[in-house]
This record gives structure tokens, sequence and C-alpha cells, in this order.
């Protein structure tokens, strides 16, 4: 009997391979049949040279594992560059953006729904994954939708394909690990884990705990049609090196847009609706705005002074009057090197704070001013005990649009069946209620609710010129089918205090910012 040394040298030796075994192929896999050795590919020879390998990752760490590298790198080191992201465009990426994937969008130019393209889902991101390394993958242009905003304006929005959505969506779990650590916490728009409200939150927190005197409320016009391409790309080459990444992100902004059926170039800006857009937005306005403000605007001011910025909308703080104008005036110089201006007519500097109302009184300025951000206009107030409160209420302007787009609502469904026009109608209500019911706004989600009613009995009597429902009938139809009610507020007040307990816990500063 062997002793135990050489028993395990034959083990060791048993175990060895001697020639080259691949696996099946894909294909062969899905037909659930097993063809033979030739076809199998058993001892096949390698179909590339050595100096020739694939940039397809088989083997090795899942491409979760890589993406979480990545962030650990991107956050260790914040000068460093990453030249070799491309490979992680495989198919197990694919699948993952495929999956994140909304199914009640509108289909593209091509008119393939996400549920037709899943039908052969293997072979669709196979073929993608083929097309991607070899570098012949070509976006289709967006297809162009105007979207009434409410005020007699239409606000231009790109439909992409779903194997486009795909890829972008891809994209943007890759570029997400490495910008994320970059962008300040004064940012807040399309990213995850953050909010509108928690946007609003933190901006009420700083002007009712902080030095913040004056606020500068300014609008960027047009600015995803102005974005430049060739500073974009500039701007990505501070963090991204791979030319092949690089090279596919100008595809998708120079892919084109059809309008009325007829392609026009995209010579500038980011398509509106895309999955890419926000996150480029993002990238360029860092850069723009955020870092710059951090870096060279505070420094330079007197005193305090904050921003919170939600994709394109900002809102800035000041404590001094001279800072504030200051800031205006180079901001103008700062958007035009970046091929961006200002709205003049949605600009403004307005008296603000806790002692706004004292010092407008000693001034005979009146009341102080007001500005609206994110859909609320801030006014200030007084709580019960008489202190300074900052209150919201629905801006006037989304509060019209939101009338208009119900009434157009109600006319388009004339002939819809009741019961499925209010299943509708109520999700409408509920969806407004989770975001404009905040503090010291009960009056305008109340009136909406109110509105929704009324419009409800007129699209009944509408629907019939033989019957007439009266207010008596229509009660009780409403006592069997109640429309939902605000309920719970978002106490944004609330939100603000937890989130500052939830940072002296973890022993970091109050306010957070590049």
């Amino acid at each position: 009997m062997p002793n135990e040394p050489q028993r395990r040298e034959r083990q060791k030796t048993f175990w060895e391979s001697d020639g080259r075994i691949v696996p099946l192929k894909r294909e062969a896999q899905s037909r659930r049949s097993k063809p033979g050795n030739a076809g199998a590919g058993k001892a096949a020879k390698l179909t590339r040279g050595p100096d020739r390998a694939s940039t397809v990752h088989r083997d090795g760490p899942s491409v979760l594992t890589r993406l979480a590298l990545i962030t650990y790198r991107a956050e260790h080191d914040r000068a460093i560059t990453f030249d070799n992201l491309y490979t992680l465009l495989n198919y197990e990426l694919l699948e993952l953006a495929f999956c994140k994937l909304k199914r009640d969008k509108a289909p593209g130019i091509d008119g393939v729904t996400v549920d037709q393209y899943e039908e052969h889902l293997q072979t669709n991101l196979l073929d993608l994954e083929t097309r991607l390394h070899h570098q012949s993958y070509r976006p289709q242009p967006s297809l162009r939708r105007e979207i009434p905003q409410g005020n007699g304006k239409t606000r231009p929005l790109g439909i992409a394909c779903v194997e486009d959505k795909i890829v972008q969506r891809a994209v943007v779990m890759i570029l997400e690990r490495i910008y994320e650590v970059d962008f300040c916490d004064t940012s807040y728009g399309f990213r995850p884990g953050r909010s509108c409200h928690q946007a609003l939150s933190v901006l009420g927190q700083i002007i009712a705990t902080r030095r913040a005197n004056w606020i500068s409320d300014a609008d960027i016009k047009g600015f995803f049609d102005h974005v430049s391409h060739p500073q974009l790309v500039e701007l990505l080459r501070q963090r991204i090196q791979d030319p092949r990444l690089l090279w596919l992100i100008q595809r998708f902004l120079r892919a084109g847009v059809v309008i009325d059926g007829r392609r026009h170039d995209t010579d500038e800006g980011v398509a509106q609706g895309s999955v890419l857009s926000p996150l480029l937005a993002n990238v360029y306005l860092h850069y723009v705005l955020d870092e710059w403000f951090e870096r060279d605007v505070r420094p330079r001011l007197r005193g305090e002074a904050h921003m919170i910025r939600y994709a394109d909308d900002f809102i800035c703080a000041f404590e001094w009057e001279e800072d504030a104008r200051r800031f205006q005036d180079v901001l103008h110089k700062r958007l035009a090197r970046f091929s961006l201006e200002l709205a003049e007519e949605k600009t403004k500097l307005v008296r603000f704070g806790r002692f706004a109302a004292r010092e407008s009184t000693r001034r005979g300025e009146g009341a102080p001013g007001t500005f609206d951000f994110l859909g609320f206009t801030h006014y200030c107030g007084t709580s019960r005990a008489g202190k300074f409160k900052l209150k919201r209420k629905t801006a006037t302007k989304k509060l019209r649009g939101k009338f208009q787009a119900l009434k157009d609502w109600f006319r388009e469904n004339l002939t819809k069946p009741t019961a499925e026009v209010w299943q509708t109608l109520c999700a409408k209500l509920q969806g407004h209620f989770h975001y404009y019911n905040v503090n010291d706004n009960w009056r305008g989600v109340t009136k909406y609710r109110e509105a929704a009613r009324r419009l409800g009995l007129r699209w009944l009597r509408r629907r019939s010129q033989n019957s007439r429902v009266s207010w008596d009938a229509y009660n009780a139809y409403l006592r069997q089918y109640p429309l939902p009610n605000p309920g719970r507020i978002t106490d944004l007040i609330a939100m603000a205090r937890r989130a500052r307990d939830n940072e002296k816990a973890s022993g970091k500063p109050r306010l957070l910012f590049c």
C-alpha cells in the first residue's frame, strides 16, 4: 500500500488536464442537446493568439465584485483614473441592467417593447455583447415627444429603444461607482438614496439654523439642450481614461433624434428622458457649479454660503448681501465658459430668513420675498410660539398646471369605463399627496382634492346627454367609492432632525460638502 505522500502525488496527477477543455457553447445549452466532441469544442484550439486575449471576462470575479472594487478604489484615491471599464460590459452586467428596466414605458423608434425583447433575452443579450466588444454597436436615434408643462410650454422628451436603454443602464451602473464618491453632498437630483424631500429638508435646516439672510434663486436657460459635448467629454476624462467607454458615450450623445418621422443630428445637449442623461448632467454640473462653489467661491466670501442643487435647479443662501451679489455677477461668466446662460427673467435675489421680516419692516420694504424650489413656494412664517418658521405651499404655477392636466385627462377618457377611470384618479391623487403633503401645505393638497372631486362630477355628467347626475347621487357614489384623503404628512422638519442625529452619532459634521 502506498504511503501518504505517494497517494497525494497520484491524486494530483489524476486531476491534471492533458489538453484545453472549453465548456459547451451557450447556443448548445439553450437547445438542450449534447453535440459531439467537435461541436462541443473539446480540446479545441485557441481562436485568438496570446497577444489578442478576449475582452470579455468569462471567469474570475463576478461583475458585482468588480464594481465594488471600483468603488473601493474611487473612495481611497480621489485622483485615480480608470482605463479598463469597458470590459465590464459583459452578459452578466447587461442582464442586470435589463432587470432594472421599467416595463410600462413607451417603445422607441423600432417599436420593440420590454416584453418582446425578453422573449429571446439570452440570444439578444449575447448578440448585444458581441457587437459591443467588436465596437460595431450603433445606438438608434431617440423618438422625440413633447410633454405639456401646464404653462402653455412643452418639454422635449427622448424615448430610446429597449436595447439602447440596456446599454445606457449598464454604463450608469459603472459610472455611478465612481461619481457617487466624487459628487458633493449638496447635490440631490437623480442620485440613488436621495430625493426631493431630502433636498427640501436640508434647505429648511440651513435657513432655520444657519446664517442665511439672502437667497439667490437662479435658473439655467435650457440646460439639457445646451450641454457642450466636447466639454462634457473633457470633464469625464478627469476620471475616465478608457477610450472605448468614452467612444460609447459619444455615440449616445450623437445618436440623433427623430421628430415627425425625420432624423435630426444632435450637436449639443443631452436627451431628457434617457437613462444616461441624468448622470451626465450631474457630472457636468458637478464640475461647473458644485466643485467650483466649494473650492473657489466660498473661501472668498465674507460670511457663510450654502448651495442646494437638484439637477439643474439650485438655490444659494448667503449671510451678506454683498456676497450674494458678487456671486450672481460671477455666475454669468462661469456658466458662459461652459456654453450655458442664466434665464434673466427667473433669476432674482430676495431677503429671506429668520430676520427678514424685521429688516424688511425697518427698511420699509414690505413683506419678505418668496422663492420657488422643487414645486413649492417658500415664504417666511411664524410658528405657534411666534418664532420664525420656514413654510411651504404648492407653487401657483404648478397647481394651475395640475388642474389643467386633470381637466385634459378627464376629457381624453370620456368613453372609458367608470371603474377604470376612478381607479386611475385615485392613483393620481395618492401620487400628488405623496409629494406635496408636507408641513404647512394642507390647504394646497385639499384644494387639489376638491378640484378632482368637482371635475369628477363634471366628467360623469358629460358622458351622456340623456342623464344628468345630481350632487346627491354623486355624493352617494363617493360614499361607496371614496376618493383618498391626504393622510399623514411628510414631516420635513423631523426628517432634518433625524439626519442631524444620525450624523452626530456617526461622528460626521452636521452639513457635509465636497
